[in-house]
């Protein structure tokens, strides 16, 4: 549910030809294969993986990861999650960039805007690959608000 409800928030923030993944779509970018001009599988050459989904994703894209429950004093039950968000671009400025935008549409900031969702982590960005690069933050989210 956190997933969803952090899924929800960024989608109506960003752009919409960013995609934001669930955790349970971490594999999409990972088999992504170049497209013809139907936009279905192109047989043949061409890079495939991640640099095709950023080919087909200019803009970057969002992967939301599983929430980690903290166990709490309430009878070990989860009253918060730390959740790992990764902004993915073809720069590492890029990456950077669209990991503050998805910060500002989520997380709660003093006098601003007060959400379910704390900045644990800021952003931290590294090279995946060549032509992709990471910004990874990681969010406490409290239940209800």
């Amino acid at each position: 549910m956190i997933a969803q409800h952090l899924h929800a928030l960024l989608r109506a923030a960003l752009p919409p030809e960013v995609p934001v993944l669930l955790p349970e779509q971490v594999q999409e970018p990972l088999t992504a294969a170049p497209t013809d001009a139907q936009g279905r599988p192109r047989v043949g050459g061409g890079e495939r993986g991640l640099g095709a989904y950023l080919a087909q994703h200019a803009g970057g894209y969002v992967q939301i990861e599983e929430p980690q429950g903290l166990i709490g004093s309430l009878g070990g039950a989860a009253a918060q999650h730390l959740v790992q968000v990764a902004a993915i671009a073809p720069t590492s400025a890029a990456a950077q960039s669209l990991a503050l935008d998805a910060i500002r549409a989520c997380a709660s900031r003093a006098g601003v805007q007060q959400t379910r969702y704390e900045l644990t982590t800021p952003p931290s960005t590294r090279a995946l690959s060549p032509g992709a690069y990471a910004a990874t933050f990681i969010l406490t989210a409290r239940e209800g608000i």
